[in-house]
Order: structure tokens, then C-alpha cells, then sequence
């Protein structure tokens, strides 16, 4: 399987779920510039619904990310069709995929709506369970959360593409070799993978893993395809009020009071819409 693959088939749960349905338009579109100095609230761009569905993607990619409101104006957006934005999910551009994949979270909120389903709260900020005598891998750099292995006494691997954040110390490895990974028995992964297209050749890395979780905001969308991969654990955002939301985030303020963060379990997933990739 291929991040393609993956990508495809999600488009394609996303069209057989609302075939028939009539979705609402696309009401509100937040697009920014990524920022070449990352610090301060991570950014997030936003597409949210006539009814106050929403779903968003990181913003925080770099170089491929560059230049995206011109390409992607509010105005223009804005009282577009969702479906036709969620299939840019299968362009080859980071930047077609942020908005198409931010459209199907947005879809996919908008399921769970018509569902009168509505996502576990997330109970802690990793998803896994970590014992003693773990090793646990990071897909990214989430930095307030590999202090918080750390300070367990626990050895943390940290997979990062950038080269200043790249060092080794004790009880701490981070590197841009994926191999890695293999030594890893609980693995927490970025949802921007869905973005970059590295998925499926970042999986493939954690042969070990008796647990994976992939977090992050992104990751709004329909979870069947990432449980047939065999990723335990999918922790996204649930808008509650997407117009505050878009407003904090054009201030540069926390957004995090206006969406509810979930976890998503094979065992405890049942919003109606059973899909067989």
C-alpha cells in the first residue's frame, strides 16, 4: 500500500458515505502563510460548513505550503461545493492536499452530526499506554509531550526532518532515520503525515509496535482506513465554534476552547457508517 493508495481510498469513503446527500457549502475559510519562524500556536487552516461543521490541517509544513492564500482565497472558498475541495485530497501538492483533506474532516463532522454521534473526549494526551520498560517512538516533535515520557524515565526516539532540532542525549534520540523506529514498542505519530504522504513508509517502520497513535488536529477524518493499517489510536478535534475559532486563530490567540479533543478506538467507533476499504 501506498500513501496514494490511502489517499484515494479515503476520497473514495468520503463519496460513497454522502452519495445521495445533500452537503452544505462552504460558509467560512481561514488559509494562512506559513510562518519560516516556527514558534508561538501552531497554525492550523480551517474550512468550516453552512451548518458549523469544520475541519482543518496543519499549516506548518514549510516551502509546500508556500503562497497558499493567494492560491486558496477565502473568496474563492468560500460558496464552493465541499466535495469538489475534498477531492484536491488526491492532488500531488502538500497544498491542494492541505484544503482537500481540511474539506473531508469537515465532511466527516458533518456525518457524525446527521449521526448523533459524537466522539470520545480524549482522556490524556497520548493515546497509548505506556508501561515500564517501553521505548517510545515520536513521529515528530511534540515537544511538551516527550518531556512528559522523559520525565517517566522512559528512552524516547523522535523522527524529525528538521536539522536543528536533530541531537542525542540521554534518554533521548532525535534523528532523521526512520530505521529508528523499529526498536520502538509504543509509537505516537503526527497526523501531518496524511499531508506529507509519508504514511505508509513511516508505518512501515514500527514493525514492533504493539500501539499507535496518530494525533493531531488533521486528523478529523473518517478513522476506518488508519485502523486497517493498524494504527490503535486516532486523536483529532471536534469543532464546536468554528466562527470563535477562526477569529482566535486570525489574532494569534489559543483556539483550543472553541473544539473538543477526541480519541478515536477500533473497539469504541461506531458512528453508523461502516466502511470496507
Amino acid at each position: 500500500m501506498s500513501s496514494a493508495d490511502f489517499r484515494r481510498s479515503l476520497i473514495a469513503q468520503v463519496e460513497q458515505t454522502v452519495q445521495g446527500l445533500s452537503l452544505p457549502a462552504v460558509t467560512l475559510a481561514y488559509v494562512p502563510e506559513p510562518r519560516r519562524e516556527q514558534t508561538g500556536e501552531v497554525e492550523f487552516g480551517v474550512i468550516g460548513l453552512a451548518d458549523g461543521s469544520a475541519g482543518l490541517y496543519y499549516a506548518w509544513l514549510g516551502e509546500t505550503q508556500r503562497g497558499m492564500p493567494a492560491r486558496f482565497s477565502a473568496a474563492q472558498l468560500e460558496g464552493s461545493a465541499v466535495l469538489s475541495l475534498a477531492r484536491g485530497y488526491a492532488a500531488d501538492s502538500d497544498a491542494e492536499r492541505s484544503i482537500g483533506l481540511a474539506a473531508i474532516n469537515a465532511i466527516t463532522a458533518w456525518w457524525w452530526r446527521q449521526q448523533r454521534y459524537v466522539p470520545p473526549l480524549a482522556q490524556d494526551s497520548f493515546g497509548v499506554t505506556l508501561r515500564a520498560g517501553d521505548r517510545v517512538g515520536f513521529i515528530g516533535h511534540f515537544a511538551p509531550l516527550i518531556e512528559r515520557v522523559r520525565a517517566q524515565g522512559l528512552p524516547v526516539v523522535v523522527i524529525e526532518r528538521k536539522a536543528q532540532l536533530l541531537r542525542a542525549e540521554d534518554g533521548l534520540v532525535v534523528t532523521d532515520q526512520p530505521a529508528a523506529l523499529r526498536e520502538c514498542s509504543v509509537v505516537i505519530a503526527t497526523a501531518a503525515m496524511c499531508l506529507n504522504d509519508s504514511l505508509d513508509e513511516m508505518l512501515g517502520w514500527c514493525p514492533q509496535a504493539r500501539e499507535i497513535s496518530l494525533i493531531g488536529p488533521t486528523a478529523g477524518f473518517f478513522p476506518d482506513l488508519l485502523f486497517a493499517r493498524g494504527i490503535s489510536c486516532v486523536g483529532g478535534v471536534y469543532v464546536t465554534d468554528v466562527q470563535a475559532m477562526v477569529a482566535a486563530m486570525k489574532a494569534g490567540q489559543r483556539w483550543q476552547a472553541h473544539a473538543q479533543r477526541f480519541h478515536l478506538r477500533p473497539e469504541d467507533y461506531a458512528p453508523g457508517n461502516a466502511y470496507s476499504p
